[in-house]
């Protein structure tokens, strides 16, 4: 059923012989069984970083035919990042989500998921689909785990508005960098009340009106922009400093 395949190490795939005539007889076997091995059932296993060649021979008879499939050997991803976590989408648009797996040569892919799809869907190769203005999540995970046992996975915070309203919600956010200072949680949280739960009720100029006065009165974002700028001047005078010492 493949001429090629490629498998993370430790994982399995069964090849099957298909169209086979009524008596005959298929076997497997390996070239090298260390890099993946094979059993009667043309289960494949794959042991060891490398590439090898998996053949059925298909005997009817006294006819013997040779099918190859070439099986590539790759490492697990042990780490995963997704290269936004904040992706903002038109209503009935699309785009897609890239991630970051590491090692670099890993030939493990990443499995992606949507809380919920009905909001927005997510394909296996990570194109988003918005189906519902709304706010929800998109998973990226791979098979490695953390210290609690847990599958380690990235997350994308995904809001669906309408077309017109993307640049408005992107330069909101651009411009607003004290929001920052908000714990991830925190922000998140207060995002998918208000896009879940208050959005319908704005649109336009006055979704960023009703977004900001909602987000002030929750964390105060003059406080907040106060704060950032006491800790931006705080680096600049500590980096000032350092390089008046050391052209003494």
């Amino acid at each position: 059923n493949l001429k090629s395949v490629t498998l993370v190490k430790g994982k399995t795939y069964t090849l099957k012989v298909y169209n086979l005539p009524e008596q005959a007889q298929v076997s497997f076997k390996s070239d090298d069984k260390e890099i993946a091995s094979v059993n009667d059932d043309g289960v494949i296993t794959a042991n060891k970083v490398g590439v090898t060649v998996i053949k059925a021979i298909v005997k009817d008879g006294s006819t013997e035919t040779e099918l190859t499939c070439e099986v590539t050997v790759g490492p697990p991803a042990f780490s995963i990042k997704l290269t936004k976590s904040r992706l903002i989408i038109g209503l009935d648009k699309s785009d897609f989500l890239n991630v970051i797996l590491k090692p670099a040569n890993t030939v493990e892919v990443a499995k992606f998921s949507s809380k919920d799809s009905s909001i927005a869907t997510v394909s296996a190769g990570g194109r988003i689909t918005a189906k519902k203005l709304g706010l929800t999540y998109v998973f990226a995970e791979i098979d490695a785990t953390d210290s609690t046992g847990a599958k380690r996975y990235d997350t994308c915070t995904v809001i669906v508005t309408l077309p017109e309203e993307v640049p408005l919600l992107e330069n909101y956010f651009n411009e607003h960098p004290e929001l920052e200072m908000i714990a991830k949680d925190e922000l998140t949280g207060a995002l998918d009340d208000f896009f879940n739960r208050h959005y319908p009720e704005s649109s336009g100029t006055s979704l960023i009106s009703s977004l900001n006065s909602y987000l002030d009165n929750k964390f105060n974002l003059a406080e907040l922009r106060a704060a950032r700028e006491a800790l931006i001047a705080k680096y600049q005078n500590s980096l000032n400093e350092t390089i008046s010492n050391s052209k003494k």
